[in-house]
């Protein structure tokens, strides 16, 4: 079957190197074609390892600097070879002074051809590591819902439709009251860690009835760096991901831009997402739900409760399902 030529700009769509006629026409086809989501999907997939030479977010302030100035104290440490004859240019000591600034000039610059060569090699390590732990963290995140699941007929902790439990973060407090909740991290590791609060559900909807300003303020932090599902509507109600959902629906990942698109805890470059059956996936796109579905966005194009099982929303701590 021959493919709509549209379908030939998928590559530079998701390598962003479109024009932005050309995005909004490629977006506007994608909105009309779920089938060609999907195939926008597995072109993506196959896309993947060209995001590990992609621009990355700067590494941690004197990162390469440390590292050479460790290098340096540790070539000072070494023992000194046996003495070399050197001649005497210039009365007693001269030859000694002459040796001992030739061998600092040839220090000085095998550090700064060290230096040239390891800084990339430094900085690829450093952002991979970070990568690495932001997954891991996700992973421990799952432990906890999947034991909550493990008590709660397969259910995983649910966004509700509105009230003091109407928000994205509201599964930490309810995995804290569950014994569930472990040792993760709210903040991606990329940033820094920060344990999760030891807010119970009762406290926070005292605080909605009582104090609605810090509940706000309560609200937008439980859940720091990273997004839960905000579930979905089905026969006229509001329900929650369970593990019957299907394997590959994602349930948590790295928060998005507040004007949607890359999580900034990556630099814009991706997120790790978390996905029901317990993978974690780096991603350098945001259609990576099933069939190619927006993570943070639903149907509609808006940030909020998805419109069937399969239209999986991430939203941030404060997000909620219904405006």
């Amino acid at each position: 079957m021959k493919s709509d030529p549209m379908e030939q700009n998928f590559a530079g769509y998701l390598l962003n190197a479109l024009c932005p006629a050309e995005h909004q026409q490629v977006e506007a086809y994608l909105r009309a074609r779920p089938e060609a989501r999907a195939r926008l999907a597995l072109l993506e997939q196959a896309l993947a390892p060209l995001a590990e030479d992609a621009a990355q977010p700067p590494p941690p302030p004197g990162l390469v600097v440390a590292t050479l100035a460790r290098i340096g104290q540790e070539m000072g440490r070494r023992p000194p070879d046996a003495p070399r004859p050197w001649p005497d240019r210039g009365g007693s000591g001269g030859g000694w002074r002459w040796a001992r600034r030739a061998d600092m000039a040839v220090a000085a610059s095998l550090l700064l051809l060290l230096g040239a060569l390891a800084a990339p090699f430094l900085v690829k390590t450093w952002r991979g590591s970070q990568r690495v732990a932001c997954a891991n963290n996700l992973r421990a995140f799952w432990g906890g819902l999947q034991a909550y699941s493990d008590r709660t007929n397969d259910n995983f902790p649910q966004v509700e439709p509105e009230g003091a439990r109407g928000i994205g973060g509201v599964f930490v407090p309810i995995l804290n009251d569950a014994g569930a909740l472990g040792d993760a991290s709210v903040s991606c590791p990329a940033q820094g860690l920060r344990p999760a609060p030891r807010c119970t559900v009762e406290e926070l909807e005292n605080l909605y009835r009582t104090d609605p300003a810090q509940y706000q303020a309560v609200a937008a932090t439980l859940s720091g760096n990273y997004a839960y599902c905000l579930g979905y509507r089905e026969g006229g109600a509001h329900r929650g991901l369970r593990r019957g959902c299907g394997d590959h629906l994602p349930i948590m990942a790295d928060r998005s831009q507040a004007s949607g698109g890359n999580s900034l805890n990556h630099g814009g470059d991706g997120q790790n997402v978390l996905y029901i059956g317990g993978n974690v996936r780096w991603c350098v796109q945001t259609t990576v739900g099933e069939g190619g579905d927006d993570i943070y966005l639903n149907q509609r194009y808006q940030l909020g409760a998805g419109l069937n099982r399969a239209d999986t929303v991430l939203g941030a701590s404060d997000a909620r399902p219904y405006r």
